[in-house]
């Protein structure tokens, strides 16, 4: 490490011991000895946040968790073949933004745009960096300063605490709420309509639902008013399926396409059911889409050429008709409760030939989509649960074990309930069955 560098970690951590002894965390052997600095430690301390900072804090982790798209760990899992052939374009130049064939400039996110036009049926399409900004472009080059009607039972919640109503409010657009929590009706946005209304927002619950005495303005009826109007209607659909997901045993969740037919413009996320990388899409009518397109916001949001690299391998892949046996998100939904069963019971056999300290079993668990998409759907699954022995238990837990496996490498995540550990075995691949094996054996015999 170069010698400026190293003296600015060596500083940082001596800050850090000066801030320890000010608030008196460092004491003293006793009342009259002097403070004991421990110099060994101060050293090893800069060694490990040296070797840190040279590795990277990205590593690869395994998912035991059984969610198949884990925001904390990155989402969806992508297809070997999208690095594969976006490899050599990110080691050299691109035909990112010209046109090959007479050398002027073009639009980097052409092809994808033709994609989405073949696989959707929209007129013209827009890619930003996430969906979140695919929310905030459009209501500040279509509604800034003007109002946007929206139902109260849809002024959703994102992952990291981002609501709907502060992305609304920042993209410059005023918010407009219409009925009640649980039930907002057609004439609810009849009455809101005003010549200060920009467009009517409806949003997807992609990660909650509302049961019982509800009830929601029929998507038809709300095009058939702002066709009369003149006011665009758009959806934010999250989660962003172009499959069916009923072919999986599961609810199912409205497509890009069938949105379309009773939306002019609809939003959703590239990372989640999509099954590719980060990235916010917008669909829809050509006029309006030209207008996002224009508007010098996007120029801040647009992707970078690593996703647009990578948005547009994705894209092609669906055009195949074994799309859903080439995608890992579907693959892992798809794989049997029998074989991970088959899987559960080989590796838990395996674990107790092996294990001293602690006792393995199979066990059914419910694994789940996640990503805020497919809310209170599970997916029948199998994993192996773990647990202390008695006497060992009495100096550890299945939360240090579970410390401990974070602390491996590659990092084994996995879930803690009633006193046992549990790694469901959905999102792990063979290979890596071997490595929680050995990890295991390795905290085994330090327990």
């Amino acid at each position: 490490m170069r010698r400026d560098c190293l003296l600015h970690l060596v500083r940082y951590v001596l800050d850090a011991y000066r801030q320890k002894i000010y608030f008196g965390k460092v004491e003293a052997e006793s009342a009259h000895s002097p403070l004991m600095i421990d110099e060994e430690k101060i050293v090893e301390e800069v060694l490990t946040l040296t070797d840190s900072l040279l590795a990277g804090s990205l590593q690869k982790v395994i998912n035991g968790t059984g969610i198949i798209l884990s925001t904390n760990l990155g989402r969806a899992p992508l297809p070997p073949v999208l690095i594969e052939n976006v490899a050599a374009l990110l080691t050299g130049y691109s035909s990112l933004e010209i046109q090959l064939e007479n050398g002027q400039r073009g639009e980097r996110a052409s092809a994808i745009e033709r994609l989405l036009c073949v696989l959707t049926g929209c007129e013209a399409a827009v890619v930003v960096n996430n969906n979140a900004a695919a929310v905030l472009l459009v209501m500040n080059a279509l509604s800034f300063g003007k109002e946007v009607i929206v139902s109260r039972g849809e002024l959703i919640e994102i992952g990291g605490s981002f609501r709907l109503p502060d992305v609304i409010v920042a993209g410059g657009a005023i918010l407009k709420e219409v009925g009640t929590t649980n039930r907002t009706r057609l004439s609810d946005f009849e009455n809101a309509v005003s010549d200060r209304t920009a467009l009517i927002l409806k949003c997807h619950r992609s990660n909650f639902e509302i049961c019982g005495y509800t009830e929601d303005a029929d998507s038809i009826e709300l095009k058939k008013l702002g066709e009369a109007k003149g006011i665009p209607v758009v959806e934010d659909l999250g989660s962003g399926a172009l499959l069916d997901l009923s072919v999986l045993g599961l609810k199912h969740e409205p497509t890009v396409q069938e949105t379309l037919k009773n939306a002019d413009l609809v939003m959703f996320s590239g990372d989640k059911l999509l099954g590719g990388s980060q990235a916010g899409l917008i669909v829809g009518k050509r006029e309006l889409v030209e207008r996002l397109r224009k508007h010098p916001v996007y120029r801040a949001l647009r992707l970078d050429k690593l996703n647009v690299a990578l948005l547009e391998a994705l894209l092609a892949e669906y055009l195949r008709p074994d799309v859903m046996d080439r995608l890992p998100v579907y693959q892992l939904a798809a794989i049997s409760e029998k074989a991970l069963a088959d899987r559960a019971n080989s590796l838990s056999n395996r674990l107790n030939r092996r294990l001293k300290n602690m006792h393995c079993a199979a066990a059914p668990v419910a694994s789940a989509f996640g990503g805020g998409t497919t809310p209170n759907q599970t997916i029948a699954s199998h994993g192996v649960k773990i647990g202390i022995a008695p006497g060992v238990g009495v100096r550890t837990s299945v939360h240090k074990l579970s410390n401990l496996l974070r602390a491996h490498r590659p990092a084994i995540i996995s879930l803690t309930a009633d006193d046992t550990l549990v790694i469901d075995l959905r999102c792990v691949s063979f290979p890596d069955e071997e490595i929680i094996e050995q990890a295991l054996s390795e905290i085994d015999g330090r327990l």
